[in-house]
């Protein structure tokens, strides 16, 4: 059909769906016995959650840390960015590096029309933002 553009949409790559539901902050299920065993380190090539136990076994892999802002989910935009692109999503400064959140968060109250705003959830957020995390994107 000559005349008509195919619009192409990017499509998520296969591990992000598994970051974005994945529980961390959690006992590593394989070393219960072991201390200091929270899951807070995502491999992108296994699609994984993991402890820093297991950390030897993925040594050759894309790994991605999850830290913890305001108890919720976030990860350095340094290292996001190197996946996917996180541009338009809404940054935090914490322990002087930037990051973005995972998931959405709840709000204590509806924000539609009062300024700038996430295009998927209505989070309020600072310009020239469009998303309050890498999920809304």
């Amino acid at each position: 059909m000559v005349g008509y553009a195919l619009s192409v949409v990017p499509q998520k790559p296969a591990w992000l769906e598994a970051l974005l539901t994945d529980q961390f902050f959690t006992p590593c299920s394989i070393h219960l016995e072991h201390k200091k065993n929270e899951v807070n380190i995502f491999c992108v090539d296994c699609s994984a959650s993991i402890c820093q136990h297991c950390l030897y076994s993925h040594r050759s892999h894309r790994l991605l840390q999850v830290r913890r802002y305001v108890y919720h989910d976030v990860i350095r935009l340094q290292d996001m960015q190197k996946l996917i692109d996180c541009s338009l999503v809404q940054t935090y400064i914490t322990n002087s590096a930037r990051v973005v959140f995972l998931n959405q968060r709840p709000q204590s109250r509806l924000s539609k029309g009062l300024g700038n705003s996430c295009e998927t959830c209505d989070r309020v957020l600072q310009e020239p933002y469009r998303y309050c995390s890498v999920r809304c994107k």
